[in-house]
């Protein structure tokens, strides 16, 4: 019996490692709970599911069978910060794919009228069809000022998380900076296209096969979505420990004395005192419940009961 659920468990869930990975970057401690993951891993899958649906029928009202990144980054265009963020990242991914392709190529040679000037290559400026300034591009002149002032607020999050990174990094061995340079390379998508599209069962929702491109977007969002439960559930899990904790006749942890000095909670036996506890079910299921929690349009007049629009995290 234990074997078949192990079995069934290896086959519904295929990115537990990947997962806790993210978790422990994003401050969860190295090995967290296996309910928890699971969890988060069917909240991904579902997302992703709901993603490629209504993408699909962004393509559908558009007129097209195939689906673009445009019909991805509609379903997100109110975060103008991670469409920003996922603008920049196709934008230097297709930069490196064509300096790989040049490097293959072997086209080394320099020009000598541009030989003291830095070799850079332009990126490219992904325009979306539904903001207004790209209805006028025939007629206005490009300003990139605009674009530089968006990305600069864009890359203030990236920059929060580096800091943050490098907080944590600080006192780190040199063995554990590594585990944390590789956590830190965890992706659904990277090298495993093939498992991304038999997990989330894309054959049973669309008809056409997606590029490389739209898999390279969907692996940005999954990561974004493991970020957000995360840091959502540490918020939740810390506010409730610190309510139980102020909360009246609460146990205090004992106090020992030794040596003249006296130190809070800290035993023989007792564990490192910066000892962590993992995040519970209960945890990721209030960050979703939150992360849900989105006004909806009412649209049934009569009473009853009415289906109500999964949000994306």
């Amino acid at each position: 019996m234990d074997k078949a659920k192990e079995r069934e468990r290896q086959t519904r869930y295929r990115y537990l490692t990947e997962i806790q990975q993210m978790m422990f970057v994003f401050g969860e401690i190295q090995d967290p709970l296996a309910d928890t993951t699971m969890l988060i891993e069917d909240i991904v899958r579902s997302q992703v599911i709901e993603i490629i649906v209504m993408a699909a029928a962004q393509a559908q009202r558009r007129g097209s069978r195939f689906l673009a990144a445009e019909d991805f980054i509609f379903l997100i265009r109110h975060d103008r910060t991670k469409v920003l963020r996922l603008r920049e990242y196709l934008s230097w991914k297709d930069v490196r794919k064509k300096v790989k392709e040049r490097e293959d190529a072997g086209d080394d040679i320099i020009d000598d009228a541009n030989a003291d000037k830095p070799d850079r290559v332009a990126k490219v400026n992904i325009k979306l069809s539904w903001e207004l300034a790209n209805a006028f591009s025939e007629n206005l002149a490009d300003d990139d000022s605009d674009d530089d002032d968006e990305m600069l607020d864009a890359q203030s999050d990236s920059l929060k998380r580096l800091k943050d990174a490098d907080d944590v990094t600080r006192q780190m061995t040199r063995d554990e900076y590594v585990h944390y340079s590789e956590c830190r390379q965890a992706s659904f998508t990277f090298r495993k296209n093939k498992r991304f599209r038999e997990w989330a069962n894309m054959t049973a929702f669309l008809d056409t096969k997606l590029n490389d491109e739209i898999i390279d977007i969907l692996g940005f969002l999954t990561f974004e979505m493991v970020s957000k439960i995360t840091e959502m559930a540490l918020c939740i899990k810390r506010d409730l420990d610190k309510a139980a904790s102020a909360a009246p006749g609460a146990a205090n942890p004992p106090k020992r004395q030794h040596g003249g000095n006296t130190s809070e909670g800290i035993s023989l036996f007792s564990g490192p005192p910066t000892a962590r506890t993992p995040l519970e079910v209960q945890h990721v299921q209030e960050a979703f419940r939150r992360l849900q929690r989105t006004p909806q349009p009412i649209r049934n007049f009569k009473g009853g009961l009415t289906r109500t629009r999964m949000s994306l995290i």
